[in-house]
């Protein structure tokens, strides 16, 4: 789902190393194997931001639709000169979506649960520097295996738009938003043609003829294999749901 979540991966990745166990990233997927210094193993689910708040998917909650066998998510902050590492226990995040994907879904009848879910940082602060969940070390040493990953090449700036920033609104279009990748992309919908303009967000000046077709363009753009780019249900009108 673009850099930020593969800088993400490679700063966590850094990290373990640095703290006596090993990691290895499983292909196509968000997950990460763990050996801990310990000899335990786990498989540990990375979502990263450069800003507040954190995107899970709205399928994350659905029992059984993931078997994956996560035990822990691990929510990185790549935005500080140093990221920053907040470990927590999968059963409580899974939960927690699943909780509010529920009343989400209930509030409006034909929701489907797909799009991005946010994950704000009162829900993960208790799990700063948590590392012995995962059996490392509690202090870590830049001498275990390799070399950790220079701070530039996991330095992500903030974006410029804040998360929940007011879409433009004064020209005639419908404003719409979505989440996808750490970023909330908003766009105009012309009420007449039905073309779709990105205004602020990646791919910022963008037209396509159709919601449709702007939805496919950033699932491509974040290389997102989840997310269904149904012109209708990607975008909303509302600035939070």
């Amino acid at each position: 789902m673009g850099d930020i979540v593969r800088q993400g991966v490679a700063a966590f990745v850094a990290e373990v190393l640095a703290r006596g166990g090993r990691a290895e990233p499983i292909p196509g997927q968000r997950d990460v194997r763990v050996q801990g210094a310990d000899g335990s193993e786990r498989v540990v689910r990375v979502c990263s931001t450069a800003s507040d708040p954190w995107l899970a998917r709205r399928r994350d909650g659905v029992p059984a639709a993931d078997g994956a066998g996560v035990s822990y998510w691990v929510f990185v902050d790549l935005a500080p000169e140093l990221p920053e590492f907040y470990v927590v226990d999968a059963d409580d995040i899974e939960g927690g979506i699943e909780e509010e994907v529920a009343l989400w879904l209930a509030d409006r009848p034909g929701r489907t649960p797909t799009g991005s879910h946010p994950i704000q940082r009162s829900n993960v602060v208790h799990g700063q520097d948590h590392w012995d969940l995962l059996g490392l070390d509690a202090v870590k040493d830049p001498d275990h295996g390799a070399a950790p990953v220079p701070a530039a090449a996991v330095r992500v700036a903030r974006p410029a738009t804040p998360a929940v920033a007011e879409p433009d609104t004064d020209d005639g279009r419908l404003a719409v938003v979505a989440d996808i990748g750490g970023y909330r992309v908003q766009g105009g919908v012309d009420p007449v043609s039905g073309t779709l303009e990105i205004n602020r967000g990646p791919m910022e000046g963008r037209r396509f003829p159709d919601a449709a077709a702007a939805a496919q363009a950033l699932v491509t753009f974040f290389d997102d294999h989840e997310t269904v780019p149904d012109g209708d249900t990607f975008w909303r009108s509302e600035i939070l749901e």
